[in-house]
């Protein structure tokens, strides 16, 4: 991805932006042109953070119409959509919230779309996506250097993961200059200077990192690997139940859908040799429904991670965000 130099305009809209990361930063950001799949109560709040970030365009591309329950949670939905497409939609407020960014959106259904649809794009964010279609983009993202990420928030639980691929970053590091004798003898305090320090992460394809139960991926590595945290493996029960019922947990259901958790989740934790009783099925009664202050906090962890998959400031997250449903503290892991 190429930089693009700033306008005055931009230049001065994005001043608080330059100064925190700075203008090599900012011109990458304005180069970027990114695709965000599901524009929900999680996908809205990530739509907002990336547009004032200061990108050069935004895709949204979302099958879905606007329900009750939607137009409730979304800040990006006016009160006279029930029925309309999603997509469109959001398109008024999310303009409105930079002027300058190029947002498009399309109604089509992300698992039909070609396979040179996605390769144009700087990054990828998708949301409320199926395993089967996740692996295929994420082969397709490899294939085409393009970076993906992609979250879900269940309740008051949420995740995200990332493939950014062999990404290269930097950050600044305060470095005190040796101190200096002065011509009186005395020396002088040390002084500071800034220096980039450059750093490499090279991300596991998906498939190596979300391996489910009846797959045809390989399952030999996971047998390495120590499991440590329960909510990684809600994660995968709850991709596992997306897969197979397509659709999330819902409240009319509620009996029926712990019952299939529980069924899932044994399978699950055979597969990688885990513990039962490490992950209590008390966590299945907080996983209904979108919970707004949840998708604010990881529309805000999945936003800065993509500044800083396209910026390449800051050290990003490798690879695994996983937000605790009882504590509401975040947890990074490292998978495979």
């Amino acid at each position: 991805m190429s930089e693009k130099q700033l306008s005055a305009v931009e230049t001065e809209l994005y001043d608080r932006q330059i100064r925190l990361w700075g203008i090599e930063s900012q011109e990458r950001l304005r180069a970027a042109n990114i695709l965000l799949i599901g524009v929900r109560g999680l996908g809205s709040e990530i739509a907002k953070n990336i547009l004032l970030s200061g990108i050069n365009s935004l895709v949204i591309l979302d099958d879905g119409e606007v329900t009750e329950e939607e137009q409730n949670k979304n800040f990006l939905i006016n009160r006279d959509s029930i029925g309309k497409q999603i997509a469109k939609e959001v398109l008024i407020k999310a303009q409105a919230l930079n002027p300058l960014v190029k947002i498009t959106a399309d109604t089509s259904d992300p698992a039909t779309k070609d396979i040179k649809f996605f390769e144009t794009f700087t990054i990828i964010i998708a949301t409320r996506i199926k395993t089967d279609f996740l692996l295929k983009l994420d082969k397709i993202c490899r294939s085409s250097n393009v970076k993906l990420i992609f979250g879900d928030v269940l309740g008051t639980f949420g995740y995200s993961v990332s493939d950014f691929l062999e990404h290269d970053y930097y950050i600044d590091q305060l470095k005190l200059i040796g101190k200096k004798r002065n011509h009186d003898g005395t020396e002088s305090k040390p002084e500071k200077e800034t220096v980039r320090v450059k750093g490499q992460i090279v991300y596991p394809e998906i498939n190596k990192v979300i391996i489910l139960p009846n797959t045809k991926q390989s399952v030999d590595h996971i047998k390495k690997v120590k499991r440590r945290n329960d909510f990684f493996f809600l994660m995968l029960v709850l991709l596992e139940f997306r897969n197979r019922q397509n659709r999330n947990p819902e409240i009319l259901n509620k009996e029926k859908d712990i019952a299939l958790l529980q069924e899932i989740k044994a399978e699950v934790l055979d597969l990688y040799g885990f513990d039962h009783n490490k992950l209590k099925d008390e966590l299945f009664e907080l996983v209904f429904g979108e919970i707004v202050p949840v998708c604010a906090v990881l529309g805000g962890v999945i936003a800065q991670e993509v500044i800083k998959g396209v910026s390449q400031k800051e050290v990003p997250i490798n690879n695994i965000f996983l937000f605790d449903p009882l504590t509401f503290c975040g947890k990074e892991e490292t998978i495979a």
